[in-house]
């Protein structure tokens, strides 16, 4: 969801200004940088969900530190974030690469990073999805999203491009996953958004293997439906989510560990009473409509072992602080009984990212 918090006029300006640009430029490479490690049997993976609010400049590295502190106290394994930012008017290179050096520089804990931008005009202002992992990354690609228009400036319609960022994960004693991170349009139609979606999951079927035990995939990012907003009318897209065998791992194991007192139906029912469950509409950074539009889907994992929503101080028994506009979604996935085996298709073989 892109909400533009607290900005002056004149920043605006400038801003919009740069996504004028949007149709002279396209997007540019990934960064990635390698981490050893270690070689203990890991039984379960700990997935967090964020977007970081780009617009958001003067306090980001305050932000960060406030996410690297939690990233670290909770030991997660594998962040998906959203918003990242680059360029000379947010003064850095990589929004997520700067949290991920907070991560070794502060807390002595090493993460690959990946990144995939996907909007803006190169070395001034652009944004991206990242992935940031302390297993290796074996390798890694990204996808463009169909463009749609999402902004209007000075009578002009701003198409801004948007991405799905893969990365194959070696798991220390079990062998590989992937996890895909992706940002759907916001102020766009629900059928510019089923496209893009669509789009997503022709990506995600090139990488199943076709022999042995399914490797286990996690889809994870701002998805931008809710299952209640407009009446309900977005709820098709959850479900075809669920369609390609995919669960919602956060509200399974809500579900699963309430004993009756909670189902599909009472997660962030109710725009104007915000609960736990909500991912906007809980922060200091932006309004009371509160929904969930940010998720962890799974495939061919062992039950959720764990899921929560933090960074959601507005929340009934939220978590604090506020770091972005959105709350993070933050789930454990058991690793199953058997790990696939490896199958990497010949197409990426000279991905470049490496």
């Amino acid at each position: 969801m892109n909400r533009l918090g607290k900005m002056t006029m004149s920043s605006w300006s400038v801003f919009a200004f740069v996504f004028l640009m949007l149709a002279l430029f396209g997007s540019y490479p990934g960064t990635g940088m390698a981490q050893e490690t270690g070689s203990a049997k890991i039984k379960s993976v700990k997935f967090m969900t964020l977007n970081l609010l780009f617009s958001e400049v003067d306090d980001r590295n305050k932000r960060l530190r406030r996410i690297a502190d939690y990233v670290a106290a909770n030991h997660v394994d594998v962040l998906l974030l959203q918003e990242v930012v680059g360029g000379e008017l947010v003064n850095t290179r990589n929004s997520a690469v700067d949290l991920r050096d907070i991560l070794r520089d502060e807390h002595r804990l090493k993460y690959f990073s990946r990144s995939a931008f996907e909007t803006g005009v190169p070395n001034l202002l652009s944004l991206a999805n990242a992935i940031l992992s302390r297993f290796d990354i074996e390798f890694s690609d990204d996808h463009g999203l169909p463009g749609v228009t999402e902004e209007e400036f000075m009578g002009f319609d701003i198409k801004l491009a948007r991405r799905v960022l893969m990365t194959r994960l070696v798991i220390p004693g079990f062998g590989e996953i992937d996890v895909f991170n992706t940002h759907l349009c916001a102020r766009c139609n629900l059928a510019d958004r089923e496209d893009q979606l669509d789009t997503v999951f022709d990506f995600i079927n090139k990488f199943k293997n076709n022999s042995g035990a399914p490797r286990p995939t996690v889809l994870g990012g701002d998805m931008n439906f809710d299952l209640f907003d407009n009446d309900g009318d977005e709820r098709f897209l959850y479900e075809r989510v669920l369609a390609e065998e995919f669960s919602d791992a956060y509200a399974d194991h809500i579900i699963a560990a309430a004993g009756g007192k909670e189902t599909l139906e009472t997660l962030c029912e109710d725009e104007k009473n915000a609960d736990q469950h909500c991912t906007v509409g809980v922060s200091d950074l932006n309004g009371s409509n509160a929904r969930r539009i940010d998720y962890i889907f799974a495939r061919g994992f062992g039950t959720p072992l764990h899921s929560q929503v933090v960074f959601n101080p507005n929340a009934p028994n939220g978590v604090s602080p506020t770091v972005s506009d959105h709350a993070a979604v933050v789930v454990t996935l058991k690793l199953p009984f058997k790990a696939p085996l490896p199958n990497v298709p010949l197409l990426l073989l000279d991905d470049g990212q490496n």
